[in-house]
C-alpha cells in the first residue's frame, strides 16, 4: 500500500495544489478538513468504464463561498455530461476504490482536471 494517496485540491481561483493525503483514513479526514476548511461532502462520485473512479469533495457548509467555475468544468469533464454542477468552494479531487477507501487519481484524471484549471472563464 502506498504511503500516500495523490489527489488534487482546485481552488475557486483555478490554483491547483497537489495533495499527497495519509494513507491511513482518519490520518486523511483530518488533512481533508485541513484543506477544505470543514467536514468534506461528497459531491459527486465519477465512476468511469475504464475502472478509475474520482471522487469530488467540498466542504459541508459552502453557504458564502464563491463559485468554483473551475472545479465545476474539471466535474463536467469527468462526466461528459451536459450539465455543470453548482460549486462553492475549493473542491478536492482524488481516486476511490470498491470499498470506498480514498485512492490516488490516474494520470488521466490529474490531465482532465488540470486541463479545467487553464480554461478561461469570464471575469
Amino acid at each position: 500500500m502506498p504511503d500516500t494517496v495523490h489527489a488534487l485540491l482546485v481552488a475557486t481561483d483555478g490554483t491547483i495544489t497537489d495533495l499527497h493525503l495519509n494513507a491511513t483514513e482518519a490520518a486523511q479526514l483530518a488533512q481533508i478538513r485541513q484543506a477544505l476548511g470543514d467536514y468534506a461532502e461528497a459531491l459527486r462520485y465519477v465512476r468511469r468504464p475504464d475502472g478509475s473512479h474520482t471522487v469530488a469533495l467540498a466542504a459541508e457548509t459552502r453557504d458564502g463561498q464563491p463559485p468554483n467555475l473551475y472545479a465545476a468544468i474539471a466535474l463536467y469533464f469527468h462526466l461528459d455530461e451536459s450539465l455543470i454542477a453548482d460549486i462553492q468552494g475549493p473542491v478536492i479531487f482524488a481516486g476511490f476504490n470498491r470499498q470506498g477507501a480514498l485512492t490516488s487519481l490516474t494520470e488521466d484524471a490529474v490531465h482532465t482536471i488540470r486541463t479545467a484549471s487553464v480554461i478561461p472563464t469570464a471575469r
